[in-house]
């Protein structure tokens, strides 16, 4: 993977998670902890990215109201997924529990968060 690919894959990831460790991003990506170090100081200078150190809460974050183009879900988008959610709880058959947990996970994933939906 190239160094732009992988970069642009950290962003994505980081829009999703809001927050992951340098050692977790490195054993994602297959690479060093310092290439990964590299790889923030290079993203934070066009996105809005930090560190915070500490055994507790340390790790790199992401604005959580910031998006990329497609990282979220339109309105329009998540509500036919809703539904489809309400009719497979109405109906047990619809969708396996298994099923459902992914498509609750993937309503969360690809929603804005609340105080970004309240802007738009």
């Amino acid at each position: 993977m190239e160094t732009a690919e992988r970069r642009n894959k950290i962003i994505i990831a980081l829009c999703r998670r809001k927050f992951d460790t340098i050692p977790n991003l490195a054993a994602e990506f297959g690479v060093s902890e310092r290439t990964i170090r590299r790889d923030i100081v290079a993203l934070s200078l066009s996105h809005p990215i930090y560190t915070q150190c500490g055994k507790t809460g340390g790790g790199v974050y992401i604005n959580p109201e910031y998006s990329i183009d497609r990282i979220y879900m339109e309105s329009a988008e998540i509500g036919v997924l809703q539904k489809l959610k309400r009719l497979a709880e109405m109906n047990g058959s619809l969708l396996t529990q298994e099923e459902l947990h992914i498509l609750n996970g993937i309503v969360a994933d690809y929603s804005k968060p609340e105080s970004s939906r309240n802007r738009n």
